[in-house]
């Protein structure tokens, strides 16, 4: 699930962001794995996009993702860049 998680992310800082630097980690915290995208590029308003019925699809398909496993996706944009946040309680 994270991959494909990962694999929407990049393909959105690819066509939309205009970055120059993107750094990807995977690790764990406090009984969760959480994945983070951050990059440099132009950033977006997550709440207009989120609304626009033909525009953040691929950001919808991730929250759906993570929902259906109990997971969460926490956007953080700017002019300055976007963090892509996604976390996953891990399972004993």
């Amino acid at each position: 699930m994270l991959f494909r998680i990962a694999q929407e992310a990049l393909t959105n800082i690819e066509r939309h962001a205009g970055a120059r630097r993107i750094a990807l980690s995977l690790s764990s915290l406090r009984g969760q794995v959480v994945l983070a995208i951050v990059d440099d590029g132009a950033g977006f308003d997550p709440e207009g996009v989120e609304t626009h019925p033909q525009r953040g699809i691929g950001l919808r398909n991730m929250a759906e993702r993570l929902d259906a496993i109990g997971g969460t996706l926490d956007i953080q944009s700017s002019p300055s860049g976007t963090t892509v946040r996604a976390s996953v309680e891990l399972k004993a």
